[in-house]
Formats: structure tokens, C-alpha cells, sequence
């Protein structure tokens, strides 16, 4: 006959204890409330019209888990727009507010959202035209610090580009 005896730890050896650590960040999706009060902050700091348009979409552009804001102005018509098109805000999300990325002007719809990254933030497909030149499709990708400012400047892409994009404001 054999007899075993073993014994238990009450704690691992010191090799298996598993060491703390901070819990993770969480991120909070700010609401379109807070991003109706982040534009109405930034049009009278702009000393913008306070009866100012815009169309806003948002979704998530640099990955992070919280949706940013893109406002593409209609009103009034001197200010924010011009016979080539009106200014478009890309505005980043934080936990409780939203931080101006830039302004790109001018804009026309459609606008598409890729879901191809440029320095982590997905690229925007919009149209160029109402000019002299002929009407053309170009990417907006971001350069680490913002995105175009005139996408008329830019180079034409793909005109078929948009088919594999998310259309912004429900086109």
C-alpha cells in the first residue's frame, strides 16, 4: 500500500502571482447633445451667425471607441457657404466634449467615410464641382494633425471609390 501526502499553499509561489494592474481607461461617447453644444460654442466663438445650419453625422473616424462630429454648414448662405460650396467642421470626440480638428472648405454632398486609415483616422470620399475645371472625386486622409483644408487642391481618385464607402448624412 502507498500513501501519498501533498500539500496546498494558500498563495502561489511569488513567480505565479499576477501582478496588479491599473484598470483600463474606459472611453465615453460623448452625446449629440454635447455635440450641438460643442458647434453652438464654436460658432460664437467663430462670432459666427448664431442662426446657423449645419447637418450633423457622426461616427467613429480615429478608432477609438467614441464617434466624432462632422457638421457640413447650409446657413446662412454669405458665411458658411459660397457658389463652390459650404464649410465642413470635423470635430474630435473626447469623454465629455468635442475638440475642433479643422475646417474643410468648400464642401458639396455626398460625403463618403472609408474604412481604410490614413496616420489612424479613416479617409472621407466628397466631390468636387460647381467650378471651371471638371468635376472630380478626391480623398480626404488625415495628416496626423488634420485633414485638407481645400479638397479642390487635391488629386482626383477613382470615380467608383465611393462604392465601397459608408454614405454620411443618410444620403
Amino acid at each position: 500500500m502507498l500513501i501519498t501526502i501533498t500539500a496546498c499553499s494558500k498563495e502561489p509561489p511569488q513567480s505565479q502571482k499576477a501582478a496588479l494592474l491599473p484598470a483600463p481607461m474606459l472611453h465615453t461617447d460623448p452625446s449629440d447633445v454635447i455635440a450641438h453644444q460643442s458647434l453652438k460654442t464654436m460658432i460664437a466663438t467663430l462670432e459666427a451667425p448664431q442662426n446657423s445650419t449645419y447637418d450633423l453625422y457622426r461616427t467613429d473616424l480615429d478608432g477609438d471607441g467614441r464617434r466624432e462630429a462632422i457638421a457640413l454648414f447650409k446657413t446662412p448662405y454669405g458665411f458658411w457657404c459660397g457658389i463652390h460650396g459650404c464649410t465642413m467642421l470635423i470635430m474630435q470626440a473626447h469623454n465629455d466634449h468635442f475638440s475642433l480638428v479643422n475646417a474643410v472648405q468648400p464642401v458639396r454632398e455626398p460625403i463618403y467615410i472609408k474604412e481604410h486609415t490614413t496616420n489612424g483616422w479613416k479617409d472621407l470620399l466628397i466631390r468636387v464641382s460647381g467650378r471651371t475645371e471638371k468635376a472630380k472625386n478626391v480623398a480626404l486622409t488625415y495628416s496626423g494633425l488634420k485633414y485638407p483644408h481645400t479638397p479642390a487642391n487635391l488629386p482626383a481618385i477613382d470615380e467608383f471609390a465611393h462604392i465601397y464607402a459608408t454614405p454620411a448624412f443618410n444620403e
